[in-house]
């Protein structure tokens, strides 16, 4: 086992890591003791939903309130959980706790999985990253806890404040209710803490130490401040074309503006990193739905619990256009982008464009459009497994068997990331020592 372990590469073993979680998963709740008909889940089904668990994408062939047992929303729990806070996270910390320090290959898995700095002190960043997660998680039970109650017993109400608060947290996008969130649009306050928890969760571990040590520091990282100026304008700007776009298609018309406003906010911020549902999408016009697709494929921040091409890459991507539509170079906060950046940046976009189109393209293939429905069926369902969120247009319970796999592998891909999962396919890294000289090539 050390040998193999060796001479894996460490995207390699981050890929691995999650498929071995999600395989056992998978067998877990294939097992009856998981199911309410105590007849077990077909593999192929009980894989789909361990992987969307794992990825923390929240899509769903089964109906989550009413399929599984109390020991199947148990496994879901800890699932999204490892998903979300990442496998290597809790790795480390057992190793630490029980045969000390990891070597340094190791560290590096880690420092890869959870995009940190390779210098930083890993031991000391995962309890950190452990202890915040959990105080920021116990909070939110303790806030869903009390409206539950109204409607719950103690138990089921405690059971389902720790499940949402995690879900919420992780950006898991699974949820103990038959129709999602959509009870929960007047008065609006679950929605409004379930958003709480996917902002703080969908921010990253970075900008919040930042943000924490603020008054210690003085100051923010370059990145940390990228990250908020971006993600702020995307909730607002999402929030506001999500209320255009439906104002005439009467969506949250009974609604008063101020609960409408949180609605859309809802949407804005959970269509980029979690996906709970609080509106029927189908129902939805053209145009919301390409924002949806939009606002999914760019994501959360990166060393967040979030999946998509991150915040940051776009801001990169655009600083870069912009500033060589102006004829400048790519300088922000008086800072010249790496060249490094730049391109992992723009590789990271083809690549997840590349994904979507060999996806939408296999998808189309296996599965049958419902009359009345166009591309964008598949396109959404696609884009949600690449971007690990839990939106669909209805077309996730009725996937063939090959359009489950695709969904799968789309998932996986998601959560590891594009540039991680390609290199993941070719080995270890090695670099080339040599110097070709430049060529300049008609383009455009």
């Amino acid at each position: 086992m050390t040998k193999l372990f060796k001479r894996l590469s460490i995207p390699q073993i981050i890929v691995l890591a999650y498929v071995f979680f999600i395989l056992l998963g998978a067998v877990l709740l294939s097992l009856p003791i998981s199911t309410q008909s105590t007849l077990g889940t077909p593999f192929i089904d009980a894989l789909f939903m361990s992987t969307s668990a794992v990825s923390v994408t929240g899509v769903t062939l089964l109906d989550t309130a009413t399929h599984w047992t109390f020991f199947g929303k148990v496994v879901f729990l800890f699932l999204i959980e490892i998903g979300g806070l990442g496998f290597m996270t809790i790795w480390v910390l057992l190793y630490y706790t029980i045969l000390g320090r990891p070597n340094i290959k190791q560290r590096l898995a880690v420092s890869e999985s959870l995009n940190l700095d390779p210098g930083e002190n890993i031991g000391q960043r995962i309890f950190y990253i452990l202890r915040f997660a959990l105080i920021v998680q116990l909070i939110g039970a303790i806030l869903l806890y009390f409206p539950f109650r109204e409607k719950l017993d103690v138990l089921d109400s405690l059971f389902y404040a720790i499940f949402h608060s995690i879900s919420a947290f992780t950006n898991g996008g699974l949820d103990l209710f038959e129709n999602s969130l959509v009870q929960f649009q007047s008065p609006p306050y679950i929605l409004i803490v379930m958003m709480l928890l996917v902002i703080t969760g969908g921010l990253g571990f970075i900008v919040w130490d930042d943000l924490l040590n603020f008054k210690k520091t003085k100051s923010l990282r370059i990145y940390t401040k990228i990250v908020l100026i971006t993600t702020g304008i995307l909730w607002l700007l999402g929030a506001v074309l999500y209320w255009v776009a439906e104002s005439n298609n009467g969506t949250f018309q009974h609604l008063s503006t101020g609960e409408r406003f949180v609605n859309y906010l809802f949407m804005s911020v959970t269509a980029r990193s979690a996906g709970f549902i609080n509106v029927d999408y189908a129902t939805l016009s053209s145009t919301s739905i390409l924002l949806t697709n939009l606002l999914i494929f760019i994501g959360a921040s990166s060393g967040s619990t979030g999946g998509g091409i991150k915040v940051s890459t776009l801001a990169v991507i655009f600083i870069v256009i912009i500033r060589s539509f102006q004829g400048k170079k790519p300088i922000i906060f008086h800072r010249k982008l790496a060249q490094e950046t730049i391109q992992r940046s723009f590789f990271i976009f083809v690549a997840a464009i590349f994904f979507i189109a060999i996806g939408s393209i296999g998808l189309s293939i296996t599965e049958t459009l419902p009359e009345g429905l166009g591309i964008e069926y598949i396109v959404t369902e696609v884009v949600a497994a690449i971007g690990v969120v839990g939106i669909s247009l209805g077309l996730t319970p009725h996937l063939t068997f090959l359009g489950k796999i695709i969904v799968i592998i789309l998932m996986l891909i998601g959560r590891v990331g594009v540039m991680t999962f390609l290199w993941s396919l070719v080995g270890e890294k090695r670099e080339i020592r040599i110097n070709h000289p430049e060529i300049n090539l008609l383009i455009g």
